[in-house]
C-alpha cells in the first residue's frame, strides 16, 4: 500500500518475454498525445501550435548476462509494463524499441521505446 503523499521514486519495467528487467534509478516517461510548441509573434503575445507527440519510455538496463543489445533490440510488437512505485501503472500496447546502445562506463544499455498506444491502469 501507498500513501496518499508519496510520489515516485522508483519504477519497474517488465519487457514482454524479457520478463522483468533491471532497470538504473532514472526512467523517463510520457503517454504522449498533443504536444504545445510556443509561437512569439512581434506584437510582444505568445500563441501556440500543436503537434502529436510519440509515447517514450527511457530507460538504463543494468549489462547482465542473459541481456544483450541483440535481445533488447528485438523488442517489436511486445506488452510492456511500467510500473511506478507510488502505484501508478502503465501498459504499452504493441511496444518497440527505437535505440539500445551499451554505455560501458556505465554498464547498462540506454535504452528508448515507444509503441501504439498507452493504456493507464
Amino acid at each position: 500500500m501507498t500513501a496518499s503523499n508519496q510520489v515516485t521514486g522508483r519504477a519497474k519495467v517488465n519487457a514482454g518475454e524479457l520478463g522483468e528487467l533491471a532497470t538504473e534509478k532514472g526512467a523517463t516517461f510520457t503517454e504522449g498525445g498533443d504536444k504545445r510548441n510556443e509561437k512569439p509573434a512581434d506584437n510582444g503575445r505568445t500563441y501556440f501550435s500543436k503537434e502529436t507527440e510519440s509515447p517514450a519510455l527511457s530507460i538504463k538496463v543494468l549489462s547482465l548476462p542473459g541481456i544483450s543489445e541483440k535481445k533488447l533490440r528485438a523488442i517489436e510488437g511486445a506488452t510492456v509494463l511500467f510500473e511506478a512505485d507510488n502505484g501508478k501503472r502503465w501498459m504499452l500496447v504493441n511496444a518497440f524499441t527505437k535505440t539500445a546502445k551499451l554505455n560501458v562506463a556505465d554498464g547498462a544499455y540506454d535504452v528508448e521505446m515507444s509503441c501504439e498506444i498507452v493504456e493507464e491502469m
